[in-house]
């Protein structure tokens, strides 16, 4: 029973090790995460969960991101009259070209303002886009994803849609640094979260996972 018991929970949760700061402030280079999957077996992740994912690129490394839009709504970034950047969401087709919500996010790092025109029908950003953004509608099976720090993060305005098949793990709570130890904000802890902890400190994190920063952008990862 324990050897069963090990092996489930073994499957279901990993150590992340993050490389890169494309989330801080929320998370930095060197955290080491615990991950879990078992809930995306029941239904896929939610807004403000970050996310394990494989990018639909050629990587050998997996990449950590935050779920901005979900599959079936209407995305588009568009920036202020000062430049900053803002997303807009809707639930069903927009009636102009400034409709929507604008989503409310206090995890990003400072002001945004690389990158802040999206969305082209892959689902990227695109210079030829007017500075009011364009609608588009995400996939059935794909979400849209982003980093924190927005102004050098590789997510899905460089790369696209993120499928549902790619998203491997939901990160729910840091253990090092030890002075930021506990869950993370936007991924409640589950039965796992409890369990996993113990059992996978001793392991070997996974080293794969990084908060990539683009290949575009001079600032340092």
């Amino acid at each position: 029973m324990a050897a069963l018991i090990y092996l489930l929970i073994a499957v279901a949760v990993r150590p992340v090790h993050v490389e890169g700061t494309s989330m801080y402030p929320t998370l930095d280079n060197n955290n080491l995460l615990v991950a879990q999957s078992v809930s995306l077996y029941v239904e896929g992740p939610s807004r403000g969960n970050i996310v394990v994912i494989k990018p639909p690129i050629p990587s050998s490394d997996d990449f950590i991101k935050r779920v901005i839009g979900l599959p079936g709504e209407w995305i588009r970034i568009a920036p202020d009259k000062h430049g900053v950047g803002h997303v807009y969401i809707s639930e069903t087709k927009p009636t102009s070209a400034t409709g929507g919500r604008q989503l409310h996010e206090p995890y990003i790092n400072g002001v945004w303002q690389d990158e802040v025109v999206c969305c082209t029908a892959a689902g990227t950003s695109s210079p030829l886009l007017p500075t009011t953004g364009r609608w588009q509608r995400i996939p059935a099976d794909d979400y849209f994803v982003m980093g924190d720090n927005r102004n050098v993060s590789e997510d899905s305005r460089t790369f696209g849609w993120e499928p549902r098949k790619g998203i491997a793990a939901i990160a729910i709570a840091r253990f090092w640094p030890l002075n930021k130890l506990g869950p993370l904000p936007g991924g409640a802890p589950t039965f796992t979260l409890i369990l996993g902890v113990g059992l996978l400190l001793p392991l070997q994190p996974q080293r794969a996972t990084k908060g990539r920063s683009s290949r575009r952008r001079h600032a340092p990862s």
